[in-house]
C-alpha cells in the first residue's frame, strides 16, 4: 500500500456533481426500486417530467442514503440514460470520479465497500424509520486509496466479473421474452400446436374459464421484526420490492411465484431456495402447471384488484377469484415441457450469477483494502 494516499471523500470524488436539466422537460428517470444490490448497473425504468430530484449522467454511482435501502446495498452505476442525462429519487447521493484523481468505475466499487457503507450507516440521522445520511457527513470521511493507475486495474478486475453478470442477466431476459412470446402465441392468439380453428363460445374446444385458485395455492408471507434482520445473515428477506435484507432463518425452501400484496403491486417473480418472505408478499405454489400459472399471473392487472385507501393492497381472496383461462391438459403439458427447457437455462444462468457475485464480493474488500496483490 506504499502508493496509497489518504483523502477526504469530497477531495477524491465529486459528490452530487452539477448536471444541467431544464424544469418541465422529460428525462430518463430511475426509481429507488430499480436498484438491485446484486447488480452493478441500473437502467432507467421510465421517462418523467423534471420537477425535482437527484440529477446524474451515465457512469455516475447512485447511492441510496435512506434506511433500509442503504443497509440493503442499493448502490448502482447508472447506464442507458437518453442523451446521457437523467434524474431520480431525492434519496440518492451521486458520486463521480474527479479528473486525474479518481477513476469513475473505481469510485463505484469504493462506494460499495464495507468501509464506506458501514460509516455511512453510522452517520445516519433523523426519526426512526426515516433515517438518512447527509452529504455533509460523508464529505469529511477519510479514505485510503491507490494511485489512478492502480484504481483502474482494480476496477477492471471487478468490472470483468460484473460484465459477465450483466451478460447472463441479459441472456435471461431474452429467454423470458421468448417464453412470453410463446405464451401469447398459444393462449392469447390461439395459435398452438394441433389447433383446428374450431371455437366453442370463443374458446378452443375443451378450454374454459375458471378461478385462478384452480391453478395454484396462495399464501401470505410472515412479518419479520427489524431486530431480526442481520447484515451478515444467511438467508434473503424478500419483500414486494425485492430483497429487503438478510436474516439467520428461512421461512420456505422451494420454487414459488411471488407478487406484492401491500405497498407495491404488479411485480411478479419466480423465487427459489431458502428465503424468508415478508408479509407484504403473496406466495404461490402452482399445483401442476408452474409456468402457465406464472404467465397468467403476469397478465393480471394487479392495480385493478387494489382495495387499499392509504396504500395499495390486494387480498388473497380477490386473487383466488380472478377469472383465468384454463386450457385442456394436453396443451398445458406440452407448454410446460417447452417452457421448462427455457427456464432450465435461466436457472443455470442464475446459479452462475450467484457464483460470480460471491467471487466479486470476496475480492472487493481485499482489493479495496490493498490486501490482495495485483499482478
Amino acid at each position: 500500500m506504499s502508493n496509497w494516499k489518504t483523502y477526504k471523500l469530497s477531495d477524491f470524488v465529486e459528490i452530487n456533481p452539477r448536471v444541467s436539466l431544464k424544469q418541465g422537460n422529460e428525462y430518463s428517470f430511475v426509481e429507488m426500486k430499480d436498484l438491485d444490490a446484486t447488480f452493478k448497473y441500473v437502467a432507467p425504468s421510465a421517462k418523467k417530467e423534471l420537477k425535482g430530484g437527484a440529477k446524474f449522467e451515465n457512469g455516475d454511482t447512485l447511492f441510496a442514503r435512506i434506511t433500509p435501502c442503504l443497509e440493503n446495498g442499493k448502490i448502482c452505476q447508472v447506464k442507458e440514460l437518453e442523451n446521457n442525462v437523467g434524474f431520480g429519487s431525492t434519496e440518492f447521493l451521486i458520486f463521480r470520479g474527479k479528473e486525474n484523481i479518481s477513476d469513475t468505475d473505481f469510485v463505484y466499487y469504493l462506494m460499495r465497500s464495507d468501509y464506506v457503507r458501514n460509516n455511512a450507516i453510522q452517520m445516519m440521522s433523523g426519526t426512526s424509520g426515516r433515517q438518512r445520511v447527509e452529504k455533509s457527513a460523508l464529505e469529511e470521511l477519510e479514505i485510503q486509496v491507490p494511485d489512478l493507475i492502480t484504481q483502474k486495474e482494480i476496477a477492471q478486475i471487478l468490472s470483468s466479473l460484473d460484465d459477465k453478470i450483466e451478460l447472463l442477466k441479459q441472456m435471461n431476459q431474452t429467454l423470458e421474452d421468448i417464453a412470453q412470446a410463446i405464451f401469447k402465441e398459444w393462449f392469447v392468439d390461439f395459435n398452438f400446436p394441433g389447433f383446428d380453428g374450431e371455437l366453442v363460445e370463443g374458446l378452443p374446444k375443451g378450454w374454459r374459464m375458471g378461478k385462478f385458485e384452480e391453478l395454484t395455492d396462495i399464501k401470505t408471507g410472515k412479518g419479520l421484526k427489524r431486530s431480526e434482520f442481520k447484515i451478515d445473515g444467511k438467508y434473503p428477506v424478500v419483500g414486494a420490492n425485492g430483497e429487503l435484507g438478510k436474516t439467520d432463518d428461512y421461512l420456505l425452501e422451494d420454487k414459488f411465484l411471488i407478487t406484492g400484496r401491500v405497498g407495491t403491486l404488479g411485480a411478479v417473480d419466480i423465487s427459489y431456495g431458502k428465503k424468508w418472505y415478508s408479509d407484504n408478499v403473496l406466495i404461490m405454489k402452482p399445483y401442476s402447471y408452474f409456468y402457465y400459472a406464472y404467465f397468467i399471473l403476469r397478465m393480471i392487472d394487479m392495480n385493478s384488484l387494489n382495495r387499499g385507501s392509504t396504500q395499495p393492497l390486494i387480498t388473497q381472496t380477490d386473487l383466488k377469484n380472478y377469472l383465468s383461462l384454463i386450457p385442456d391438459e394436453g396443451t398445458l403439458n406440452l407448454f410446460e415441457d417447452v417452457i421448462s427447457h427455457l427456464f432450465e437455462k435461466v436457472f443455470r444462468n442464475k446459479e452462475q450469477i450467484q457464483t460470480l457475485t460471491q467471487t466479486r464480493d470476496t475480492l472487493l474488500p481485499k482489493l479495496m483494502s490493498g490486501n490482495l496483490e495485483i499482478n
